[in-house]
């Protein structure tokens, strides 16, 4: 029984023990407690009890970690600070870190509020994650020539760091690093460093001046708002995504000629940026690398840049000029959007797509020369230019986007190419001043919205290539007066010519097999001539949807193939016409109904008559519409 009782106490003993393997006094009498690794031939410091928060500061004051400890006639050397070791020892206040240490581990001196002063020897290689987290009355660190890593968040919230020597033998620094170590005015990154972690310096609030020897650079001092100067060492080779972004304070930096790529938002929201020279080393320019720069007033593209990416200079409100130089092939998606101080625009031969909302709300762009390269020209891409007055697409476009040309209210001409095929949805919308447009042979749709309150707009040729009308494609063009109509087309979308409030006449050839809702409302029309032989039903003057506003059903004389008057009679929505002629109206007069004594009437087959009758009558040799 005995023998049982000890087997089991052997056995449960390790779990009764205290998660440090040793204790020991150092000679000024501080105790500190001890953990065996490495097969038990050294020690790391620990802290006292199975976890770290079963004691609460075990460790004050001044503490003096030996080299080595004398433990049991064993002599072993202190070769690491243990994970946790310090953690929350407020009351502790310096610490002397032997040459036998090689690591300072995770979480090692993590929240020591007190803690004003520490010496980090040669001998140690690494600053492991959290390591000095929220030392706030830490106010100055020298890292040795030995450090290699800084750990993500080991000095994260060490407010009162005032100064911080990074050596030459870092090679990376983690993620939040030094964030918001506000207490920062100055840091020079070497050039051994190969990774700057994700916002590593963000909220150091004090920081005005970085020196950047490194290669490179990412988000580590996005969000800065007092930094004014940034210095970048010839080392530099690339500019990381987010890198400055929201850096508010900074007036200028000089890209050296060693940097190949400016990534994403690399100095967006730099308001303070006033110019801005890129290297002829750079090939790209990341998406929003400068957007809402609102101070930018100038910067010069290289002929080695490739591409303007998505937003690149989007915002920058203050932008007047921009040489886009003949190495660039594509314009991207907002590359230039609400750059409202941008006057005129040279897109050279190399571009071969403008993106979509490329300029849009460049509401001070007057001129614009596209290259003849450029094949698309994108959704929104000149998007309430206001200010712009006339453009020529060049031969090489096959088509304009949705809402190209959206609200250019100053344009009043516009060249469409053969080459174009299509015109997008909304195209040339709110163009008021544009009087005239051509479109070419080569298009065969003509997209909704694509006129869309032209109201100088005074007559448009549809050639025999559209196949389709889009919805309100001429909406509210109040100056139209002739329209006409090709054979090719096939449909007339709803709205179409709604609020043409001048279009006396439309002639509808047989090809259009529907006419949409409200396709001529508000349109008071004295001729429609209808060739389609086998009528469909189209909206009537019963609906507020009508096709034809019911004026035109009403007064109109609506011309139909010979033969078909009954159909049309019989058709839902064309019976709604009162006057149904067939014929074509080909040198008819329309009149109203008054006598005339001393006028000779007949009827066409040659009947004379005492007076005109509704219908078409030869009046004095001439034929003539009597309503």
């Amino acid at each position: 029984m005995k023998k049982q009782l000890l087997l089991f106490v052997m056995m449960v003993l390790p779990f009764m023990a205290s998660a440090h393997d040793i204790e020991v006094k150092n000679a000024d009498g501080v105790t500190i407690y001890y953990n065996y690794f490495n097969n038990g031939t050294e020690l790391e410091v620990t802290f006292r009890g199975s976890s770290y928060n079963d004691y609460s500061n075990e460790y004050q004051g001044n503490v003096v970690i030996p080299e080595e400890v004398t433990y049991m006639n064993r002599t072993l050397k202190v070769t690491s600070i243990g994970s946790s070791a310090f953690v929350g020892c407020s009351g502790l206040t310096s610490v002397t870190i032997p040459n036998s240490v090689t690591s300072i581990g995770g979480y090692a001196f993590y929240h020591c509020s007190g803690l004003t002063s520490i010496t980090i020897p040669n001998s140690v290689t690494s600053i492991g994650d959290y390591a000095f987290y929220r030392c706030s009355g830490l106010t100055s660190i020298t890292i040795p020539n030995s450090v290699t890593s800084i750990g993500d968040y080991a000095f994260m919230f060490c407010e009162g760091l005032t100064s911080v020597t990074i050596p030459n033998s870092v090679t990376s620094i983690g993620d939040y690093a030094f964030y918001y170590c506000k207490g920062l005015t100055s840091i020079t990154i070497p050039n051994s460093v190969t990774r700057i972690g994700e916002s590593a310096f963000s909220g150091c609030s004090g920081l005005t001046s970085v020196t950047l020897l490194c290669k490179n650079i990412d988000s580590s001092f996005s969000r800065l708002t007092s930094i004014e100067e940034i210095i970048l060492g010839d080392e530099v080779t690339s500019i990381g995504d987010e890198a400055f972004s929201g850096c508010s304070g900074l007036t200028s930096i000089t890209i050296p000629n060693s940097v190949t790529s400016i990534g994403e938002s690399a100095f967006s929201e730099c308001y303070g940026l006033t110019s801005v020279t890129i290297p002829n080393s750079v090939t790209s320019i990341g998406e929003c690398a400068f957007g809402d720069c609102l101070d930018l007033t100038s910067v010069n593209i290289p002929n080695s840049v490739k591409s303007i990416e998505f937003g690149a200079f989007s915002g920058c409100s203050d932008l007047t000029s921009i040489t886009i130089p003949n190495s660039v092939t594509s314009i991207g998606n907002h590359a230039f959007s609400g750059c409202s101080g941008l006057t005129s625009i040279t897109i050279p031969n190399s571009v071969k797509s403008i993106e979509s909302s490329a300029f849009f709300y460049c509401s001070g762009l007057t001129s614009v020369t596209i290259g003849n390269s450029v094949t698309s020209i994108g959704e929104s891409a000149f998007y309430y230019c206001k200010g712009l007055t006339s453009v020529t697409i060049p031969n090489s476009v096959t088509s304009i986007g949705d809402g190209a040309f959206w609200y250019c209210s100053s344009l009043t001409s516009v060249t469409i190419p053969n080459s174009v095929k299509s015109i997008g949805n909304c195209a040339f919308t709110g163009c008021s001043k544009l009087t005239s447009v051509t479109i070419p042979n080569s298009v065969t749709s003509i997209g909704n919205c694509a006129f869309t309150g032209c109201s100088k707009l005074t007559s448009v040729t549809i050639p025999n290539s559209v196949t389709s009308i889009g919805n309100c494609a001429f909406w509210y063009c109040s100056s139209l007066t002739s329209v006409t109509i090709p054979n090719s087309v096939t449909s007339i979308g709803d709205g179409a010519f709604s609020g043409c409030s001048k279009l006396t006449s439309i002639t509808i050839p047989n090809s259009v097999t529907s006419i949409g809702d409200e396709a001529f409302n508000c349109v008071n029309l004295t001729t429609v001539v209808s060739l389609i032989e086998n009528p469909f039903v189209i909206v009537g003057k019963s609906s507020i949807y009508e096709a034809f506003s019911g004026n035109t059903f009403e007064n109109a004389t609506l011309y139909v193939p010979v033969g078909t008057k009954e159909k049309y009679q019989a058709t839902d929505g064309w019976k709604d016409f009162d006057y149904i002629v067939e014929g074509t109206p080909t040198g008819i007069k329309v009149i109203e109904n008054t006598q005339n004594k001393n006028a000779t009437v007949y009827d066409l087959n040659g009947v004379r008559l005492s007076e005109p009758k509704k219908g078409i009558n030869i009046i004095n040799g001439q034929k003539v519409i009597v309503k």
